[in-house]
């Protein structure tokens, strides 16, 4: 169930830009990446504890839905968020 509230929560924020041309090939991507942004981030709430000065980065990034769903729209974020997870193993 938390799946579909995350998805919801993504296409809440992305529809607007999507609507004008979105196919559901995109959209699949959309989803997989956005399946991609949620496990990081459980990744890197769980070692949240541990990550002293970015643990404030990650609680921000990672603690809820809809900062999950902002994540999901930049590419670019994956890396971020396995960055702080590395930060932290190191």
């Amino acid at each position: 169930m938390k799946g579909k509230t995350l998805m919801a929560a993504v296409l809440a924020v992305a529809a607007p830009p999507l609507l004008g041309g979105c196919d559901p090939a995109q959209l699949a991507r959309i989803e997989s990446y956005q399946q991609k942004i949620a496990a990081a981030c459980n990744m890197a709430m769980t070692v949240a504890p541990l990550a002293g000065p970015v643990a404030p980065y990650i609680i921000g990034g990672c603690a809820t839905e809809q900062a999950i769903a902002k994540l999901a729209l930049d590419p670019s974020s994956l890396e971020w968020v396995r960055g702080l997870i590395a930060g932290v193993a190191q």
